[in-house]
């Protein structure tokens, strides 16, 4: 399978398949991206006479410069065949359509995590710190280089962190409602270490901040809670012009 080292809003993925030096016609190739982020077209592909397949890849616009995995997965022969590239993908636009510095209220809440690890699902309890700084600047403007977001929770023992977050998208809904979906790498002593997508929310119900926090390694292992904390007073969520 082959593609160019960068994408930039789309880009073809094509490839050969062949079994004992033959071509394989008419197989149907299915195509997945880690972390999620665009679209195949066609998916599946199908392979010609000579064995060649193409689809198209489109990236979002907004999308900031991710590595990424993309894998082709098909059958043949009466078995499965996968294999895997990596590629740079990007879709500059509006990079930051809104900005937001937001934080859990003195460093920790109380929070049920829901946990699945290797099958096994677990609810975890203890506290929970989130933060994240996205396009923020003071001035009436928005900073593409503010991107960071964090996640840290512990108890019983148990620790799990989501650090160095890079956004994917963020979204803001008036000054109370934002988004971001990111990456993010998972470390502490539950979940397995590695990247993970993220998606962080914060919004407002009844004088309290009220978040989410998802996030997936798409091989099974995944983090979930919802949970409410005072509303912290530095937080800020606002329009590119907009100023604390």
């Amino acid at each position: 399978m082959n593609a160019d080292a960068l994408i930039t809003c789309d880009g073809e993925i094509t490839g050969l398949l062949t079994c004992e030096g033959s071509p394989v016609e008419g197989a149907m190739i299915e195509f997945s991206i880690f972390p999620t982020v665009g679209t195949f077209d066609p998916n599946p592909a199908t392979t010609l006479a000579d064995g060649s397949f193409s689809t198209t890849l489109t990236i979002p616009e907004g999308t900031a410069l991710l590595s990424t995995s993309i894998t082709a997965t098909t059958m043949t022969g009466g078995q499965t065949v996968t294999t895997t590239i990596g590629v740079q993908v990007e879709c500059p636009a509006v990079e930051c359509p809104c900005k937001f510095r937001i934080g859990v209220e003195g460093g920790a809440a109380p929070a049920s995590v829901d946990i699945m690890t290797g099958g096994m699902a677990t609810t975890l309890t203890g506290t929970i710190n989130v933060t994240a700084v996205q396009c923020f600047t003071a001035a009436p403007m928005c900073n593409p280089a503010s991107d960071n977001f964090n996640v840290s929770f512990g108890g019983g023992g148990s620790t799990i962190n989501f650090i160095a977050g890079r956004r994917i998208e963020i979204e803001c809904e008036g000054n109370t409602f934002a988004r971001v979906r990111g990456t993010a790498r998972a470390t502490g002593n539950v979940l397995p270490t590695g990247i993970y997508e993220v998606t962080i929310t914060r919004g407002t119900a009844g004088g309290l901040a009220v978040w989410t926090v998802n996030a997936t390694d798409f091989h099974g292992n995944t983090f979930s809670t919802t949970f409410t904390a005072n509303i912290n007073p530095v937080t800020f969520i606002g329009d590119c012009t907009d100023v604390p």
